[in-house]
């Protein structure tokens, strides 16, 4: 009992199961033919087989797996692709076996004595060349990295709310100065129009037209309007005179 190992090798394991499967006949051995047989000698010979091994013909006790051994047999080979699955089978099974087993070995680089070169050209890469392409920054951390890009965003959001801020207070202050303005314009409009008629209003506003347009156009302007006014008022005059020959036409008829 001690000379059995007590945990089998693989090798051993594998042996026997390869020499197991190679002591089962082939479906060739079954039928009394070669593999590179046609296919009237496989249909010849399960004929003859079946014949031989069925079990109304033959009484032997091994007649009837016989019988069955061959019809599987011939289920096989009868038909081509089914024969040429099998052949392949076979091929591979005897590729496999003719494999002898060896034991992995793992490659060792530093046995290789180009080690030390290979070795010293990394050292010496790493040395010369920065991580970042930068010489003298190394690679960072990284948390710190990330630190640092929200650094970055929180400043930008800050200079942003300055700036829209900034933007916001001017244009409120010149919106304020603006209104000012005009509200200082308003009290002297309304403090020089106090205590003067409408003809007087109109001409103090000619006059402010002339002073801040163009001379030539604002005199045009003021001409052409004080031509309007006479002729409006001239037209005026001729329809109250008018009026009152109607009226005096009509009372004269009355007293008629």
């Amino acid at each position: 009992m001690f000379f059995i190992k007590r945990y089998p090798d693989y090798k051993s394991i594998c042996i026997c199961t390869r020499l197991y499967s190679f002591a089962k006949k082939s479906h060739y051995d079954i039928l009394n033919l070669r593999k590179n047989c046609s296919d009237k000698d496989i249909k010849e010979a399960y004929i003859k087989l079946s014949k031989e091994y069925h079990p109304d013909m033959n009484k032997n006790a091994r007649a009837q797996e016989q019988f069955v051994q061959v019809q599987e047999a011939y289920n096989v080979l009868g038909k081509p692709n089914t024969r040429a699955q099998y052949d392949s089978m076979i091929e591979i099974e005897i590729n496999s076996a003719s494999y002898a087993y060896r034991p992995h070995v793992p490659y060792n680089l530093r046995n290789n004595p180009q080690y030390g070169f290979y070795q010293e050209n990394r050292s010496t890469g790493y040395k010369s060349n920065s991580y970042y392409g930068v010489k003298g920054v190394n690679k960072l951390p990284n948390t710190t990295i990330i630190m640092l890009c929200f650094g970055i965003a929180i400043v930008g959001v800050i200079l942003q709310v300055v700036v829209i801020r900034n933007a916001y207070l001017s244009h409120r202050r010149q919106i304020r100065e603006k209104n000012m303005m005009l509200a200082e314009e308003l009290d002297k409009v309304r403090a020089s129009a106090q205590g003067k008629t409408n003809e007087a209003q109109t001409r103090m506003m000619l006059e402010k037209i002339v002073t801040a347009a163009n001379p030539t156009m604002a005199t045009a302007s003021l001409g052409q309007a004080l031509e309007i006014a006479a002729n409006l008022q001239t037209l005026q005059k001729f329809k109250g005179q008018r009026v009152r020959l109607r009226i005096l036409h009509h009372t004269q008829r009355h007293n008629l």
